[in-house]
């Protein structure tokens, strides 16, 4: 991690934010993507439907069990991780922008 974040401009992507502690400390700026439960569920079953049509690609499987799966992670996230995230973040509110939907990313370019 240490020579990605020395490198002049990187994007770390923080799924699994227990590790990327330090990324946070030297970044100028922090995106939390966080659309809506409901957004995320429809997400998770529109791609599950494409790529079963073989209309979208996967680099998995795309199989009932994996989109339990992936309706645990949503629920889990939802419940405990975007919680313990959100406590994370409380550090670096000053470089910290949260987006929930697109209109929270044009007004955040606005600003720019």
């Amino acid at each position: 991690m240490g020579s990605i974040i020395d490198s002049p401009t990187w994007i770390v992507e923080g799924v699994h934010y227990g590790w990327v502690g330090q990324s946070f400390r030297n970044a100028d700026l922090i995106i939390l993507l966080d659309p809506p439960f409901r957004r995320r569920t429809n997400r998770i079953i529109k791609r599950f439907i494409l790529q079963k049509l073989g209309l979208e690609k996967a680099n998995y499987e795309p199989t009932f069990g994996i989109l339990r799966k992936m309706f645990a992670w949503n629920r889990n996230f939802e419940v405990e991780n975007r919680a313990e995230i959100m406590e994370l973040l409380k550090r670096y509110e000053d470089k910290l922008v949260i987006v929930k939907d697109n209109s929270h990313i044009e007004e955040f370019l606005a600003l720019k």
